[in-house]
């Protein structure tokens, strides 16, 4: 077994070892089928059959939700840990391989009919959920802390001015405020709204005024907990950027309406 990303040490001996006890509790096991061959681009049904396969030639691949999570390997068994408990990923080939196929059911009475099978397959699923708990800790990105100032703005007064390099990022909690290039009011803030992330992203001045046009209160989050905020909290960003498309197509209703004035 192998992932896409660079393996982990840990993951690596794990893997070994299941293969190593694999050959324990399967030596001498009925086998279903040899040297099945399964089409390119098709589904294993582990969950469904209750089969399990060892890949004899090629790859199977387990994903969740498109995202590669395992690979398996000539000499991997596939399917151990879906007899007891159905798995909400998906096991595919890319090209036809070919699997001894075991009957899950079978197998089971086989390994609980020995001592030393039973405890083979025992510490192979324990072997197997280690590895899962480490890949899950390993790519799973920290929660960052923030602690972001709320700051209150009375009608009138500028949340962020044209030009200034200043790159904190702001949510508007309350209140609604206006948005102008110059002097020419170009759209408007509104509640819940993410504004100020261009110069964030970027680290280019201000292209544009806002100014509360309400009594307002805005939650700022400095430019750097704002990135980190991104890359844990996929929400954030599609938030981001749905905001940042509404302020586009009103910006540019806008001119267009100025331009016909």
């Amino acid at each position: 077994m192998y992932t896409d990303d660079t393996t982990l040490e840990e993951c690596t001996q794990l893997w070994q070892n299941c293969y190593d006890l694999s050959q324990v509790f399967l030596e001498d096991a009925p086998v279903k089928t040899s040297d099945l061959i399964l089409p390119s681009e098709s589904t294993v049904e582990c969950n469904t059959t209750k089969s399990l396969y060892v890949i004899k030639q090629g790859i199977l691949k387990e994903s969740y939700h498109n995202n590669v999570i395992i690979n398996y390997e000539p000499g991997d068994l596939v399917g151990a840990d879906t007899l007891l408990q159905s798995k909400p990923t998906k096991i595919t080939t890319d090209f036809a391989i070919t699997v001894d196929e075991y009957d899950g059911l079978q197998l089971l009475e086989y390994i609980r009919a020995d001592d030393t099978r039973h405890q083979a397959w025992t510490q192979y699923l324990m072997n197997l959920i280690q590895s899962y708990q480490i890949l899950m800790c390993h790519h799973k990105k920290q929660e960052q802390q923030f602690h972001p100032v709320i700051r209150h703005f009375d009608k009138g007064a500028t949340i962020i001015q044209q030009g200034s390099k200043d790159n904190d990022v702001f949510t508007l909690m309350s209140g609604s405020a206006q948005v102008l290039v110059g002097e020419t009011v170009v759209g408007e803030i509104k509640r819940d709204e993410v504004f100020g992330a261009i110069a964030a992203l970027t680290d280019t001045p201000r292209t544009a005024t806002v100014k509360a046009e309400s009594q307002c209160s805005v939650l700022v989050v400095p430019s750097t907990q704002f990135k980190e905020l991104l890359s844990s909290r996929p929400d954030t960003m599609a938030k981001l950027v749905e905001d940042m498309a509404r302020t586009i197509i009103s910006s540019n209703e806008k001119i267009v309406s100025l331009s016909k004035a």
